[in-house]
């Protein structure tokens, strides 16, 4: 079979949406590639709430209850526990690491250097990376995860990139003398920054998360 032609994906898509794209094969694309790694983002996420929920249950058990007014989840009493964390966004855990400063431990193994260099090749301003603490380098993988989860489950255009050519999937990362820099990811490393993450917390997960139904 062929391509759907650009008349038909017009009639269903509409023209709003279509004009977010290069043309109706990135649209084609982006939709593929939310279908790859839509099961890798699912592991990531569980796998980082359930992290993040025995870190702090080691200090308390009824942590999840004590947040701050800011943080709370709605309908804290009207839900036990497990129900609590598992009804949790993906930004909230985020907040939460940031709130305890507990970024970095959520990772068995430190924060790979590599999302300095690898995901985007402008990236050669990156010369030290020691000027960045562990938990500076954590806070930006989890907020690039998380800019990731959002954009592929609201099917938005992941290869979108920024009237200066820089990709839409970044975030800020401060540096030691107080200094803002920008990383990013381009589209076609984002499979390779979820399989390094994936590996980060078990050398088996990338074939765990590929693995096909029979």
């Amino acid at each position: 079979m062929g391509r759907m032609s650009d008349d038909a994906q017009l009639e269903l898509f509409s023209q709003g949406r279509l004009e977010g794209y290069a043309d109706t094969q990135e649209h084609e694309d982006n939709l593929f590639l939310i279908s790859q790694i839509a099961h890798k983002i699912g592991i990531l996420e569980v796998i980082i709430r359930n992290r993040i929920d025995a870190l702090l249950s080691a200090r308390d058990k009824d942590w999840i209850r004590k947040l701050p007014e800011e943080l709370l989840p709605c309908d804290v009493e009207k839900y036990n526990k497990d129900e609590l964390i598992s009804r949790q966004t993906m930004g909230f855990w985020v907040k939460v690491a940031c709130y305890y400063q507990i970024d970095d431990k959520i990772f068995k193994t430190q924060p790979l250097d590599d999302i300095f260099t690898k995901y985007f090749s402008e990236h050669k301003h990156f010369k030290n990376t020691n000027k960045f603490r562990r938990i500076q380098k954590a806070r930006a993988i989890l907020e690039l995860l998380r800019l990731i989860r959002n954009r592929a489950f609201h099917f938005e255009n992941l290869y979108k990139f920024t009237e200066k050519n820089y990709p839409r999937l970044n975030t800020a990362i401060i540096n030691n003398k107080g200094k803002k820099k920008y990383i990013a990811i381009q589209p076609n490393r984002i499979k390779d920054f979820l399989n390094d993450l994936l590996a980060s917390f078990h050398h088996d997960l990338i074939d765990y998360a590929e693995k096909r139904g029979s």
